[in-house]
């Protein structure tokens, strides 16, 4: 897997402008992007700061790779109220009236 080459440029001109860690990528928006004059990049810009905030590698973001996501589990002590499960369990109700 090859480095995509215009996400590698995108990277070098947000660190020639100053934007050089995570937490200042996720900051830029429209009017700092004009403003610094990446109009150009703001694509990549875009899909930069949804893989930040998604937690997904920037390194997987520059070589177009992707984290597997993580499977669901459900625990298996977890209570189970659908039907048919003969299980005991606490079970919690909520009333809409004030006494019981």
């Amino acid at each position: 897997m090859a480095i995509d080459r215009t996400k590698l440029k995108t990277m070098d001109k947000l660190k020639d402008k100053g934007f050089d860690t995570a937490s200042k990528i996720k900051t830029l928006d429209g009017r700092l992007i004009l403003k610094n004059g990446l109009t150009g990049e703001m694509a990549n810009i875009f899909d930069l700061q949804d893989a930040i905030k998604a937690n997904h590698s920037e390194l997987a973001w520059l070589m177009d790779g992707e984290d597997p996501k993580p499977e669901r589990k459900e625990a298996a002590d977890a209570d189970d109220d659908r039907a048919g499960n003969t299980r005991t369990g606490v079970y919690a109700e909520t009333y809409a009236a004030g006494s019981y």
